[in-house]
C-alpha cells in the first residue's frame, strides 16, 4: 500500500482479470458455439424471408434461367429436368436414363442416381420458391403446375399438343 502526505494508506487499484468465455470452455468449443448461434440466426432470417416470399408469391414471375440456376447444380441435372419436361405427362426413370446415355456416355447412370438428382432439384426448388418442380405420378416423374408455368406452357396446352 502506498501512503499519501497525510499518512493515510491508499489501496492500490485492484485490477480484476476476468476470463473470457473462450478461455473458460476452450477456444475450439467456443468457436463451435458461436458458429451454431450464427447458423441459427441465419436460419431464422431465411425462414422470415420464405414467409414473406410465400405471401408475395402471386406477384412474382420467375423466368427459366433463374430457376435453372437455382435448382440445377450441373449439366446432368439440367438434362434430367429437360427430359422430364419433354416427356409431358410423365416418364419412367429407365427412359430418362436411355435419353441421357447419348448425351453423357461417360456417366454411369443408374436409377437411384436419377432419383437423387430429381430429389435434389425438388429440394432446391422448394427451398427457394416454395414449390417443387417435378413430382412422382405413380412410377413416372412429371412436371408440376409450377414447372410448366416456368418452362412456358401450361399442362393442358402441353397435353393437347401431345394428343394432336
Amino acid at each position: 500500500m502506498e501512503s499519501t502526505g497525510n499518512n493515510v494508506p491508499v489501496a492500490a487499484e485492484i485490477v480484476s482479470k476476468r476470463r473470457s468465455q473462450a478461455d473458460k470452455v476452450g477456444k475450439h468449443k467456443y468457436e463451435l458455439q458461436r458458429m451454431d448461434r450464427i447458423g441459427a440466426r441465419i436460419e431464422r432470417i431465411e425462414q422470415m424471408q420464405r414467409i414473406i416470399f410465400h405471401g408475395l408469391s402471386g406477384y412474382f414471375k420467375f423466368d427459366r434461367p433463374l430457376v435453372e440456376k437455382v435448382c440445377c447444380e450441373s449439366e446432368l441435372d439440367l438434362a434430367v429436368v429437360s427430359s422430364v419436361y419433354e416427356s409431358g405427362p410423365g416418364i419412367l426413370t429407365k427412359n430418362i436414363i436411355d435419353r441421357l446415355r447419348l448425351r453423357f456416355p461417360k456417366e454411369k447412370l443408374e436409377r437411384h442416381k436419377v432419383q437423387r438428382i430429381v430429389n435434389r432439384v425438388n429440394k432446391n426448388s422448394t427451398g427457394a420458391f416454395g414449390r417443387p418442380l417435378i413430382e412422382k405420378r405413380g412410377k413416372r416423374w412429371a412436371f408440376t403446375e409450377f414447372g410448366f408455368e416456368i418452362w412456358g406452357k401450361n399442362k393442358k396446352k402441353f397435353e393437347d399438343d401431345k394428343n394432336e
